[in-house]
């Protein structure tokens, strides 16, 4: 497993995040915020004293900026740097620490929310340069420690104390869904990936889960020997990377945990043209939506109406990286690549048997047509002459 690590704190790590340009901020419980360069791991810039108590959130914003939040002596819980963490603006909204902020993928507005049970949304800077309040949301029922916008902004999502996590419409403030009793104890982050597929929570239990963006189905449970007190994911969805209790940033991979509807449309494909000895069918359960099966169905119609065709087609988009684990077959698991090209010369040796079959058929057919009108001649020179 490729793992990277960044140090430089001397305290615990307690949120990370991540800049186009490579570079990773995280900040500390003793009130540090470093940038390090996470190609060469140097640190690039740093701050010290951010907040008296400690830095618990970290976000960029469009130009650089970044906004910070954590909790203080002189009651500020969130603030703005420049890109070079030189300060910027001070915040005031909250009325105790701030314990998580996050910028929406339109990068219009960011969220906040802390101890006094309050998410706030902050609209974009006006003339003034300065962000300002918009919205207001109350439902949990104690210290909320994590804030994340799903990347269509129509979704905006916590995590809190009370061990729920609440999925929030933005644009109204309605409450869409409640998972509670999330993790057994604290939701200290969550994160969608940038491909809209999955959510990521990290708990208080050591333990960091792995959801399923529409179905809200839990998916895969990562159990820790630290804590991870942040996490987000990387652009490309692949990489997870957490802020733990060990001093250390971790990047781990997620991809074979990407959940979607390709993976039993693909298994039919396959089973379709390779017959059980190279796959197995999955089963309906109650935990996978209607629509995929009635996915599944129509694609089958359209794989034997299309037949040669159509399956090749599907067949020539696929890469090893879209082939499932579980479809495919043991002796190709090492080399998915062969197993593509084992497919396409199966059927094309297919198509071609039944190119010779056509041919020797319609071979024997004209036989039998010059036959039985030879048949038909002879019949017709025994029959009588009528004038006999």
């Amino acid at each position: 497993m490729f793992e990277q690590l960044l140090h430089g704190h001397n305290d615990e790590v307690d949120c990370v995040a991540l800049l186009s340009n490579g570079q990773v901020a995280s900040g500390s419980s003793s009130g540090s915020i470093i940038i390090h360069s996470s190609s060469s791991n140097n640190i690039e810039y740093r701050a010290d004293n951010v907040f008296a108590n400690g830095v618990f959130g970290l976000c960029y914003l469009p130009n650089g900026s970044l906004v910070a939040c954590g909790d203080d002596d002189e009651g500020t819980y969130l603030k703005v740097f420049s890109p070079s963490l030189e300060l910027v603006q001070t915040l005031v909204g909250h009325n105790a620490t701030v314990r998580c902020v996050t910028v929406s993928p339109s990068f219009s507005h960011f969220a906040s929310g802390g101890r006094d049970k309050k998410v706030m949304i902050w609209s974009e800077p006006g003339e003034n340069g300065e962000w300002a309040r918009v919205q207001v949301f109350e439902d949990h029922t104690n210290t909320i420690y994590a804030v994340c916008f799903s990347p269509d902004c129509k979704t905006l999502c916590s995590g809190s104390w009370d061990e729920s996590i609440k999925f929030w419409n933005p644009a109204d403030g309605s409450l869409v869904k409640s998972i509670d009793l999330a993790h057994t104890s604290s939701v200290y982050s969550v994160s969608y990936s940038p491909n809209g597929r999955v959510l990521v929570s990290a708990g208080d239990n050591k333990t960091m889960k792995i959801w399923d963006a529409e179905t809200f189905e839990l998916k895969h449970t990562f159990e820790q020997e630290f804590i991870t007190s942040q996490l987000t994911i990387t652009a490309d969805s692949n990489y997870i990377v957490s802020a733990n209790s060990d001093k250390t940033v971790r990047i781990i991979p997620c991809r074979e945990h990407h959940i979607t509807c390709l993976d039993p449309i693909l298994n039919l494909i396959l089973h379709i043209v390779y017959k059980w000895e190279f796959v197995s069918f999955p089963k309906k359960s109650r935990r996978m939506p209607e629509y995929i099966f009635e996915t599944i169905r129509l694609l089958g119609e359209c794989v034997h109406e299309g037949g040669y065709n159509v399956t090749s087609e599907i067949l020539s988009f696929l890469s090893p990286a879209h082939l499932p684990v579980q479809i495919t077959p043991t002796r190709w698991k090492r080399n998915p690549e062969s197993l593509i090209v084992f497919m396409r010369a199966k059927i094309e040796r297919d198509l071609k048997k039944n190119v010779a079959k056509e041919a020797a058929m319609k071979t024997v057919m004209e036989q039998q047509r010059v036959e039985i009108e030879g048949l038909r001649q002879r019949i017709a020179e025994l029959e009588p002459d009528e004038d006999y």
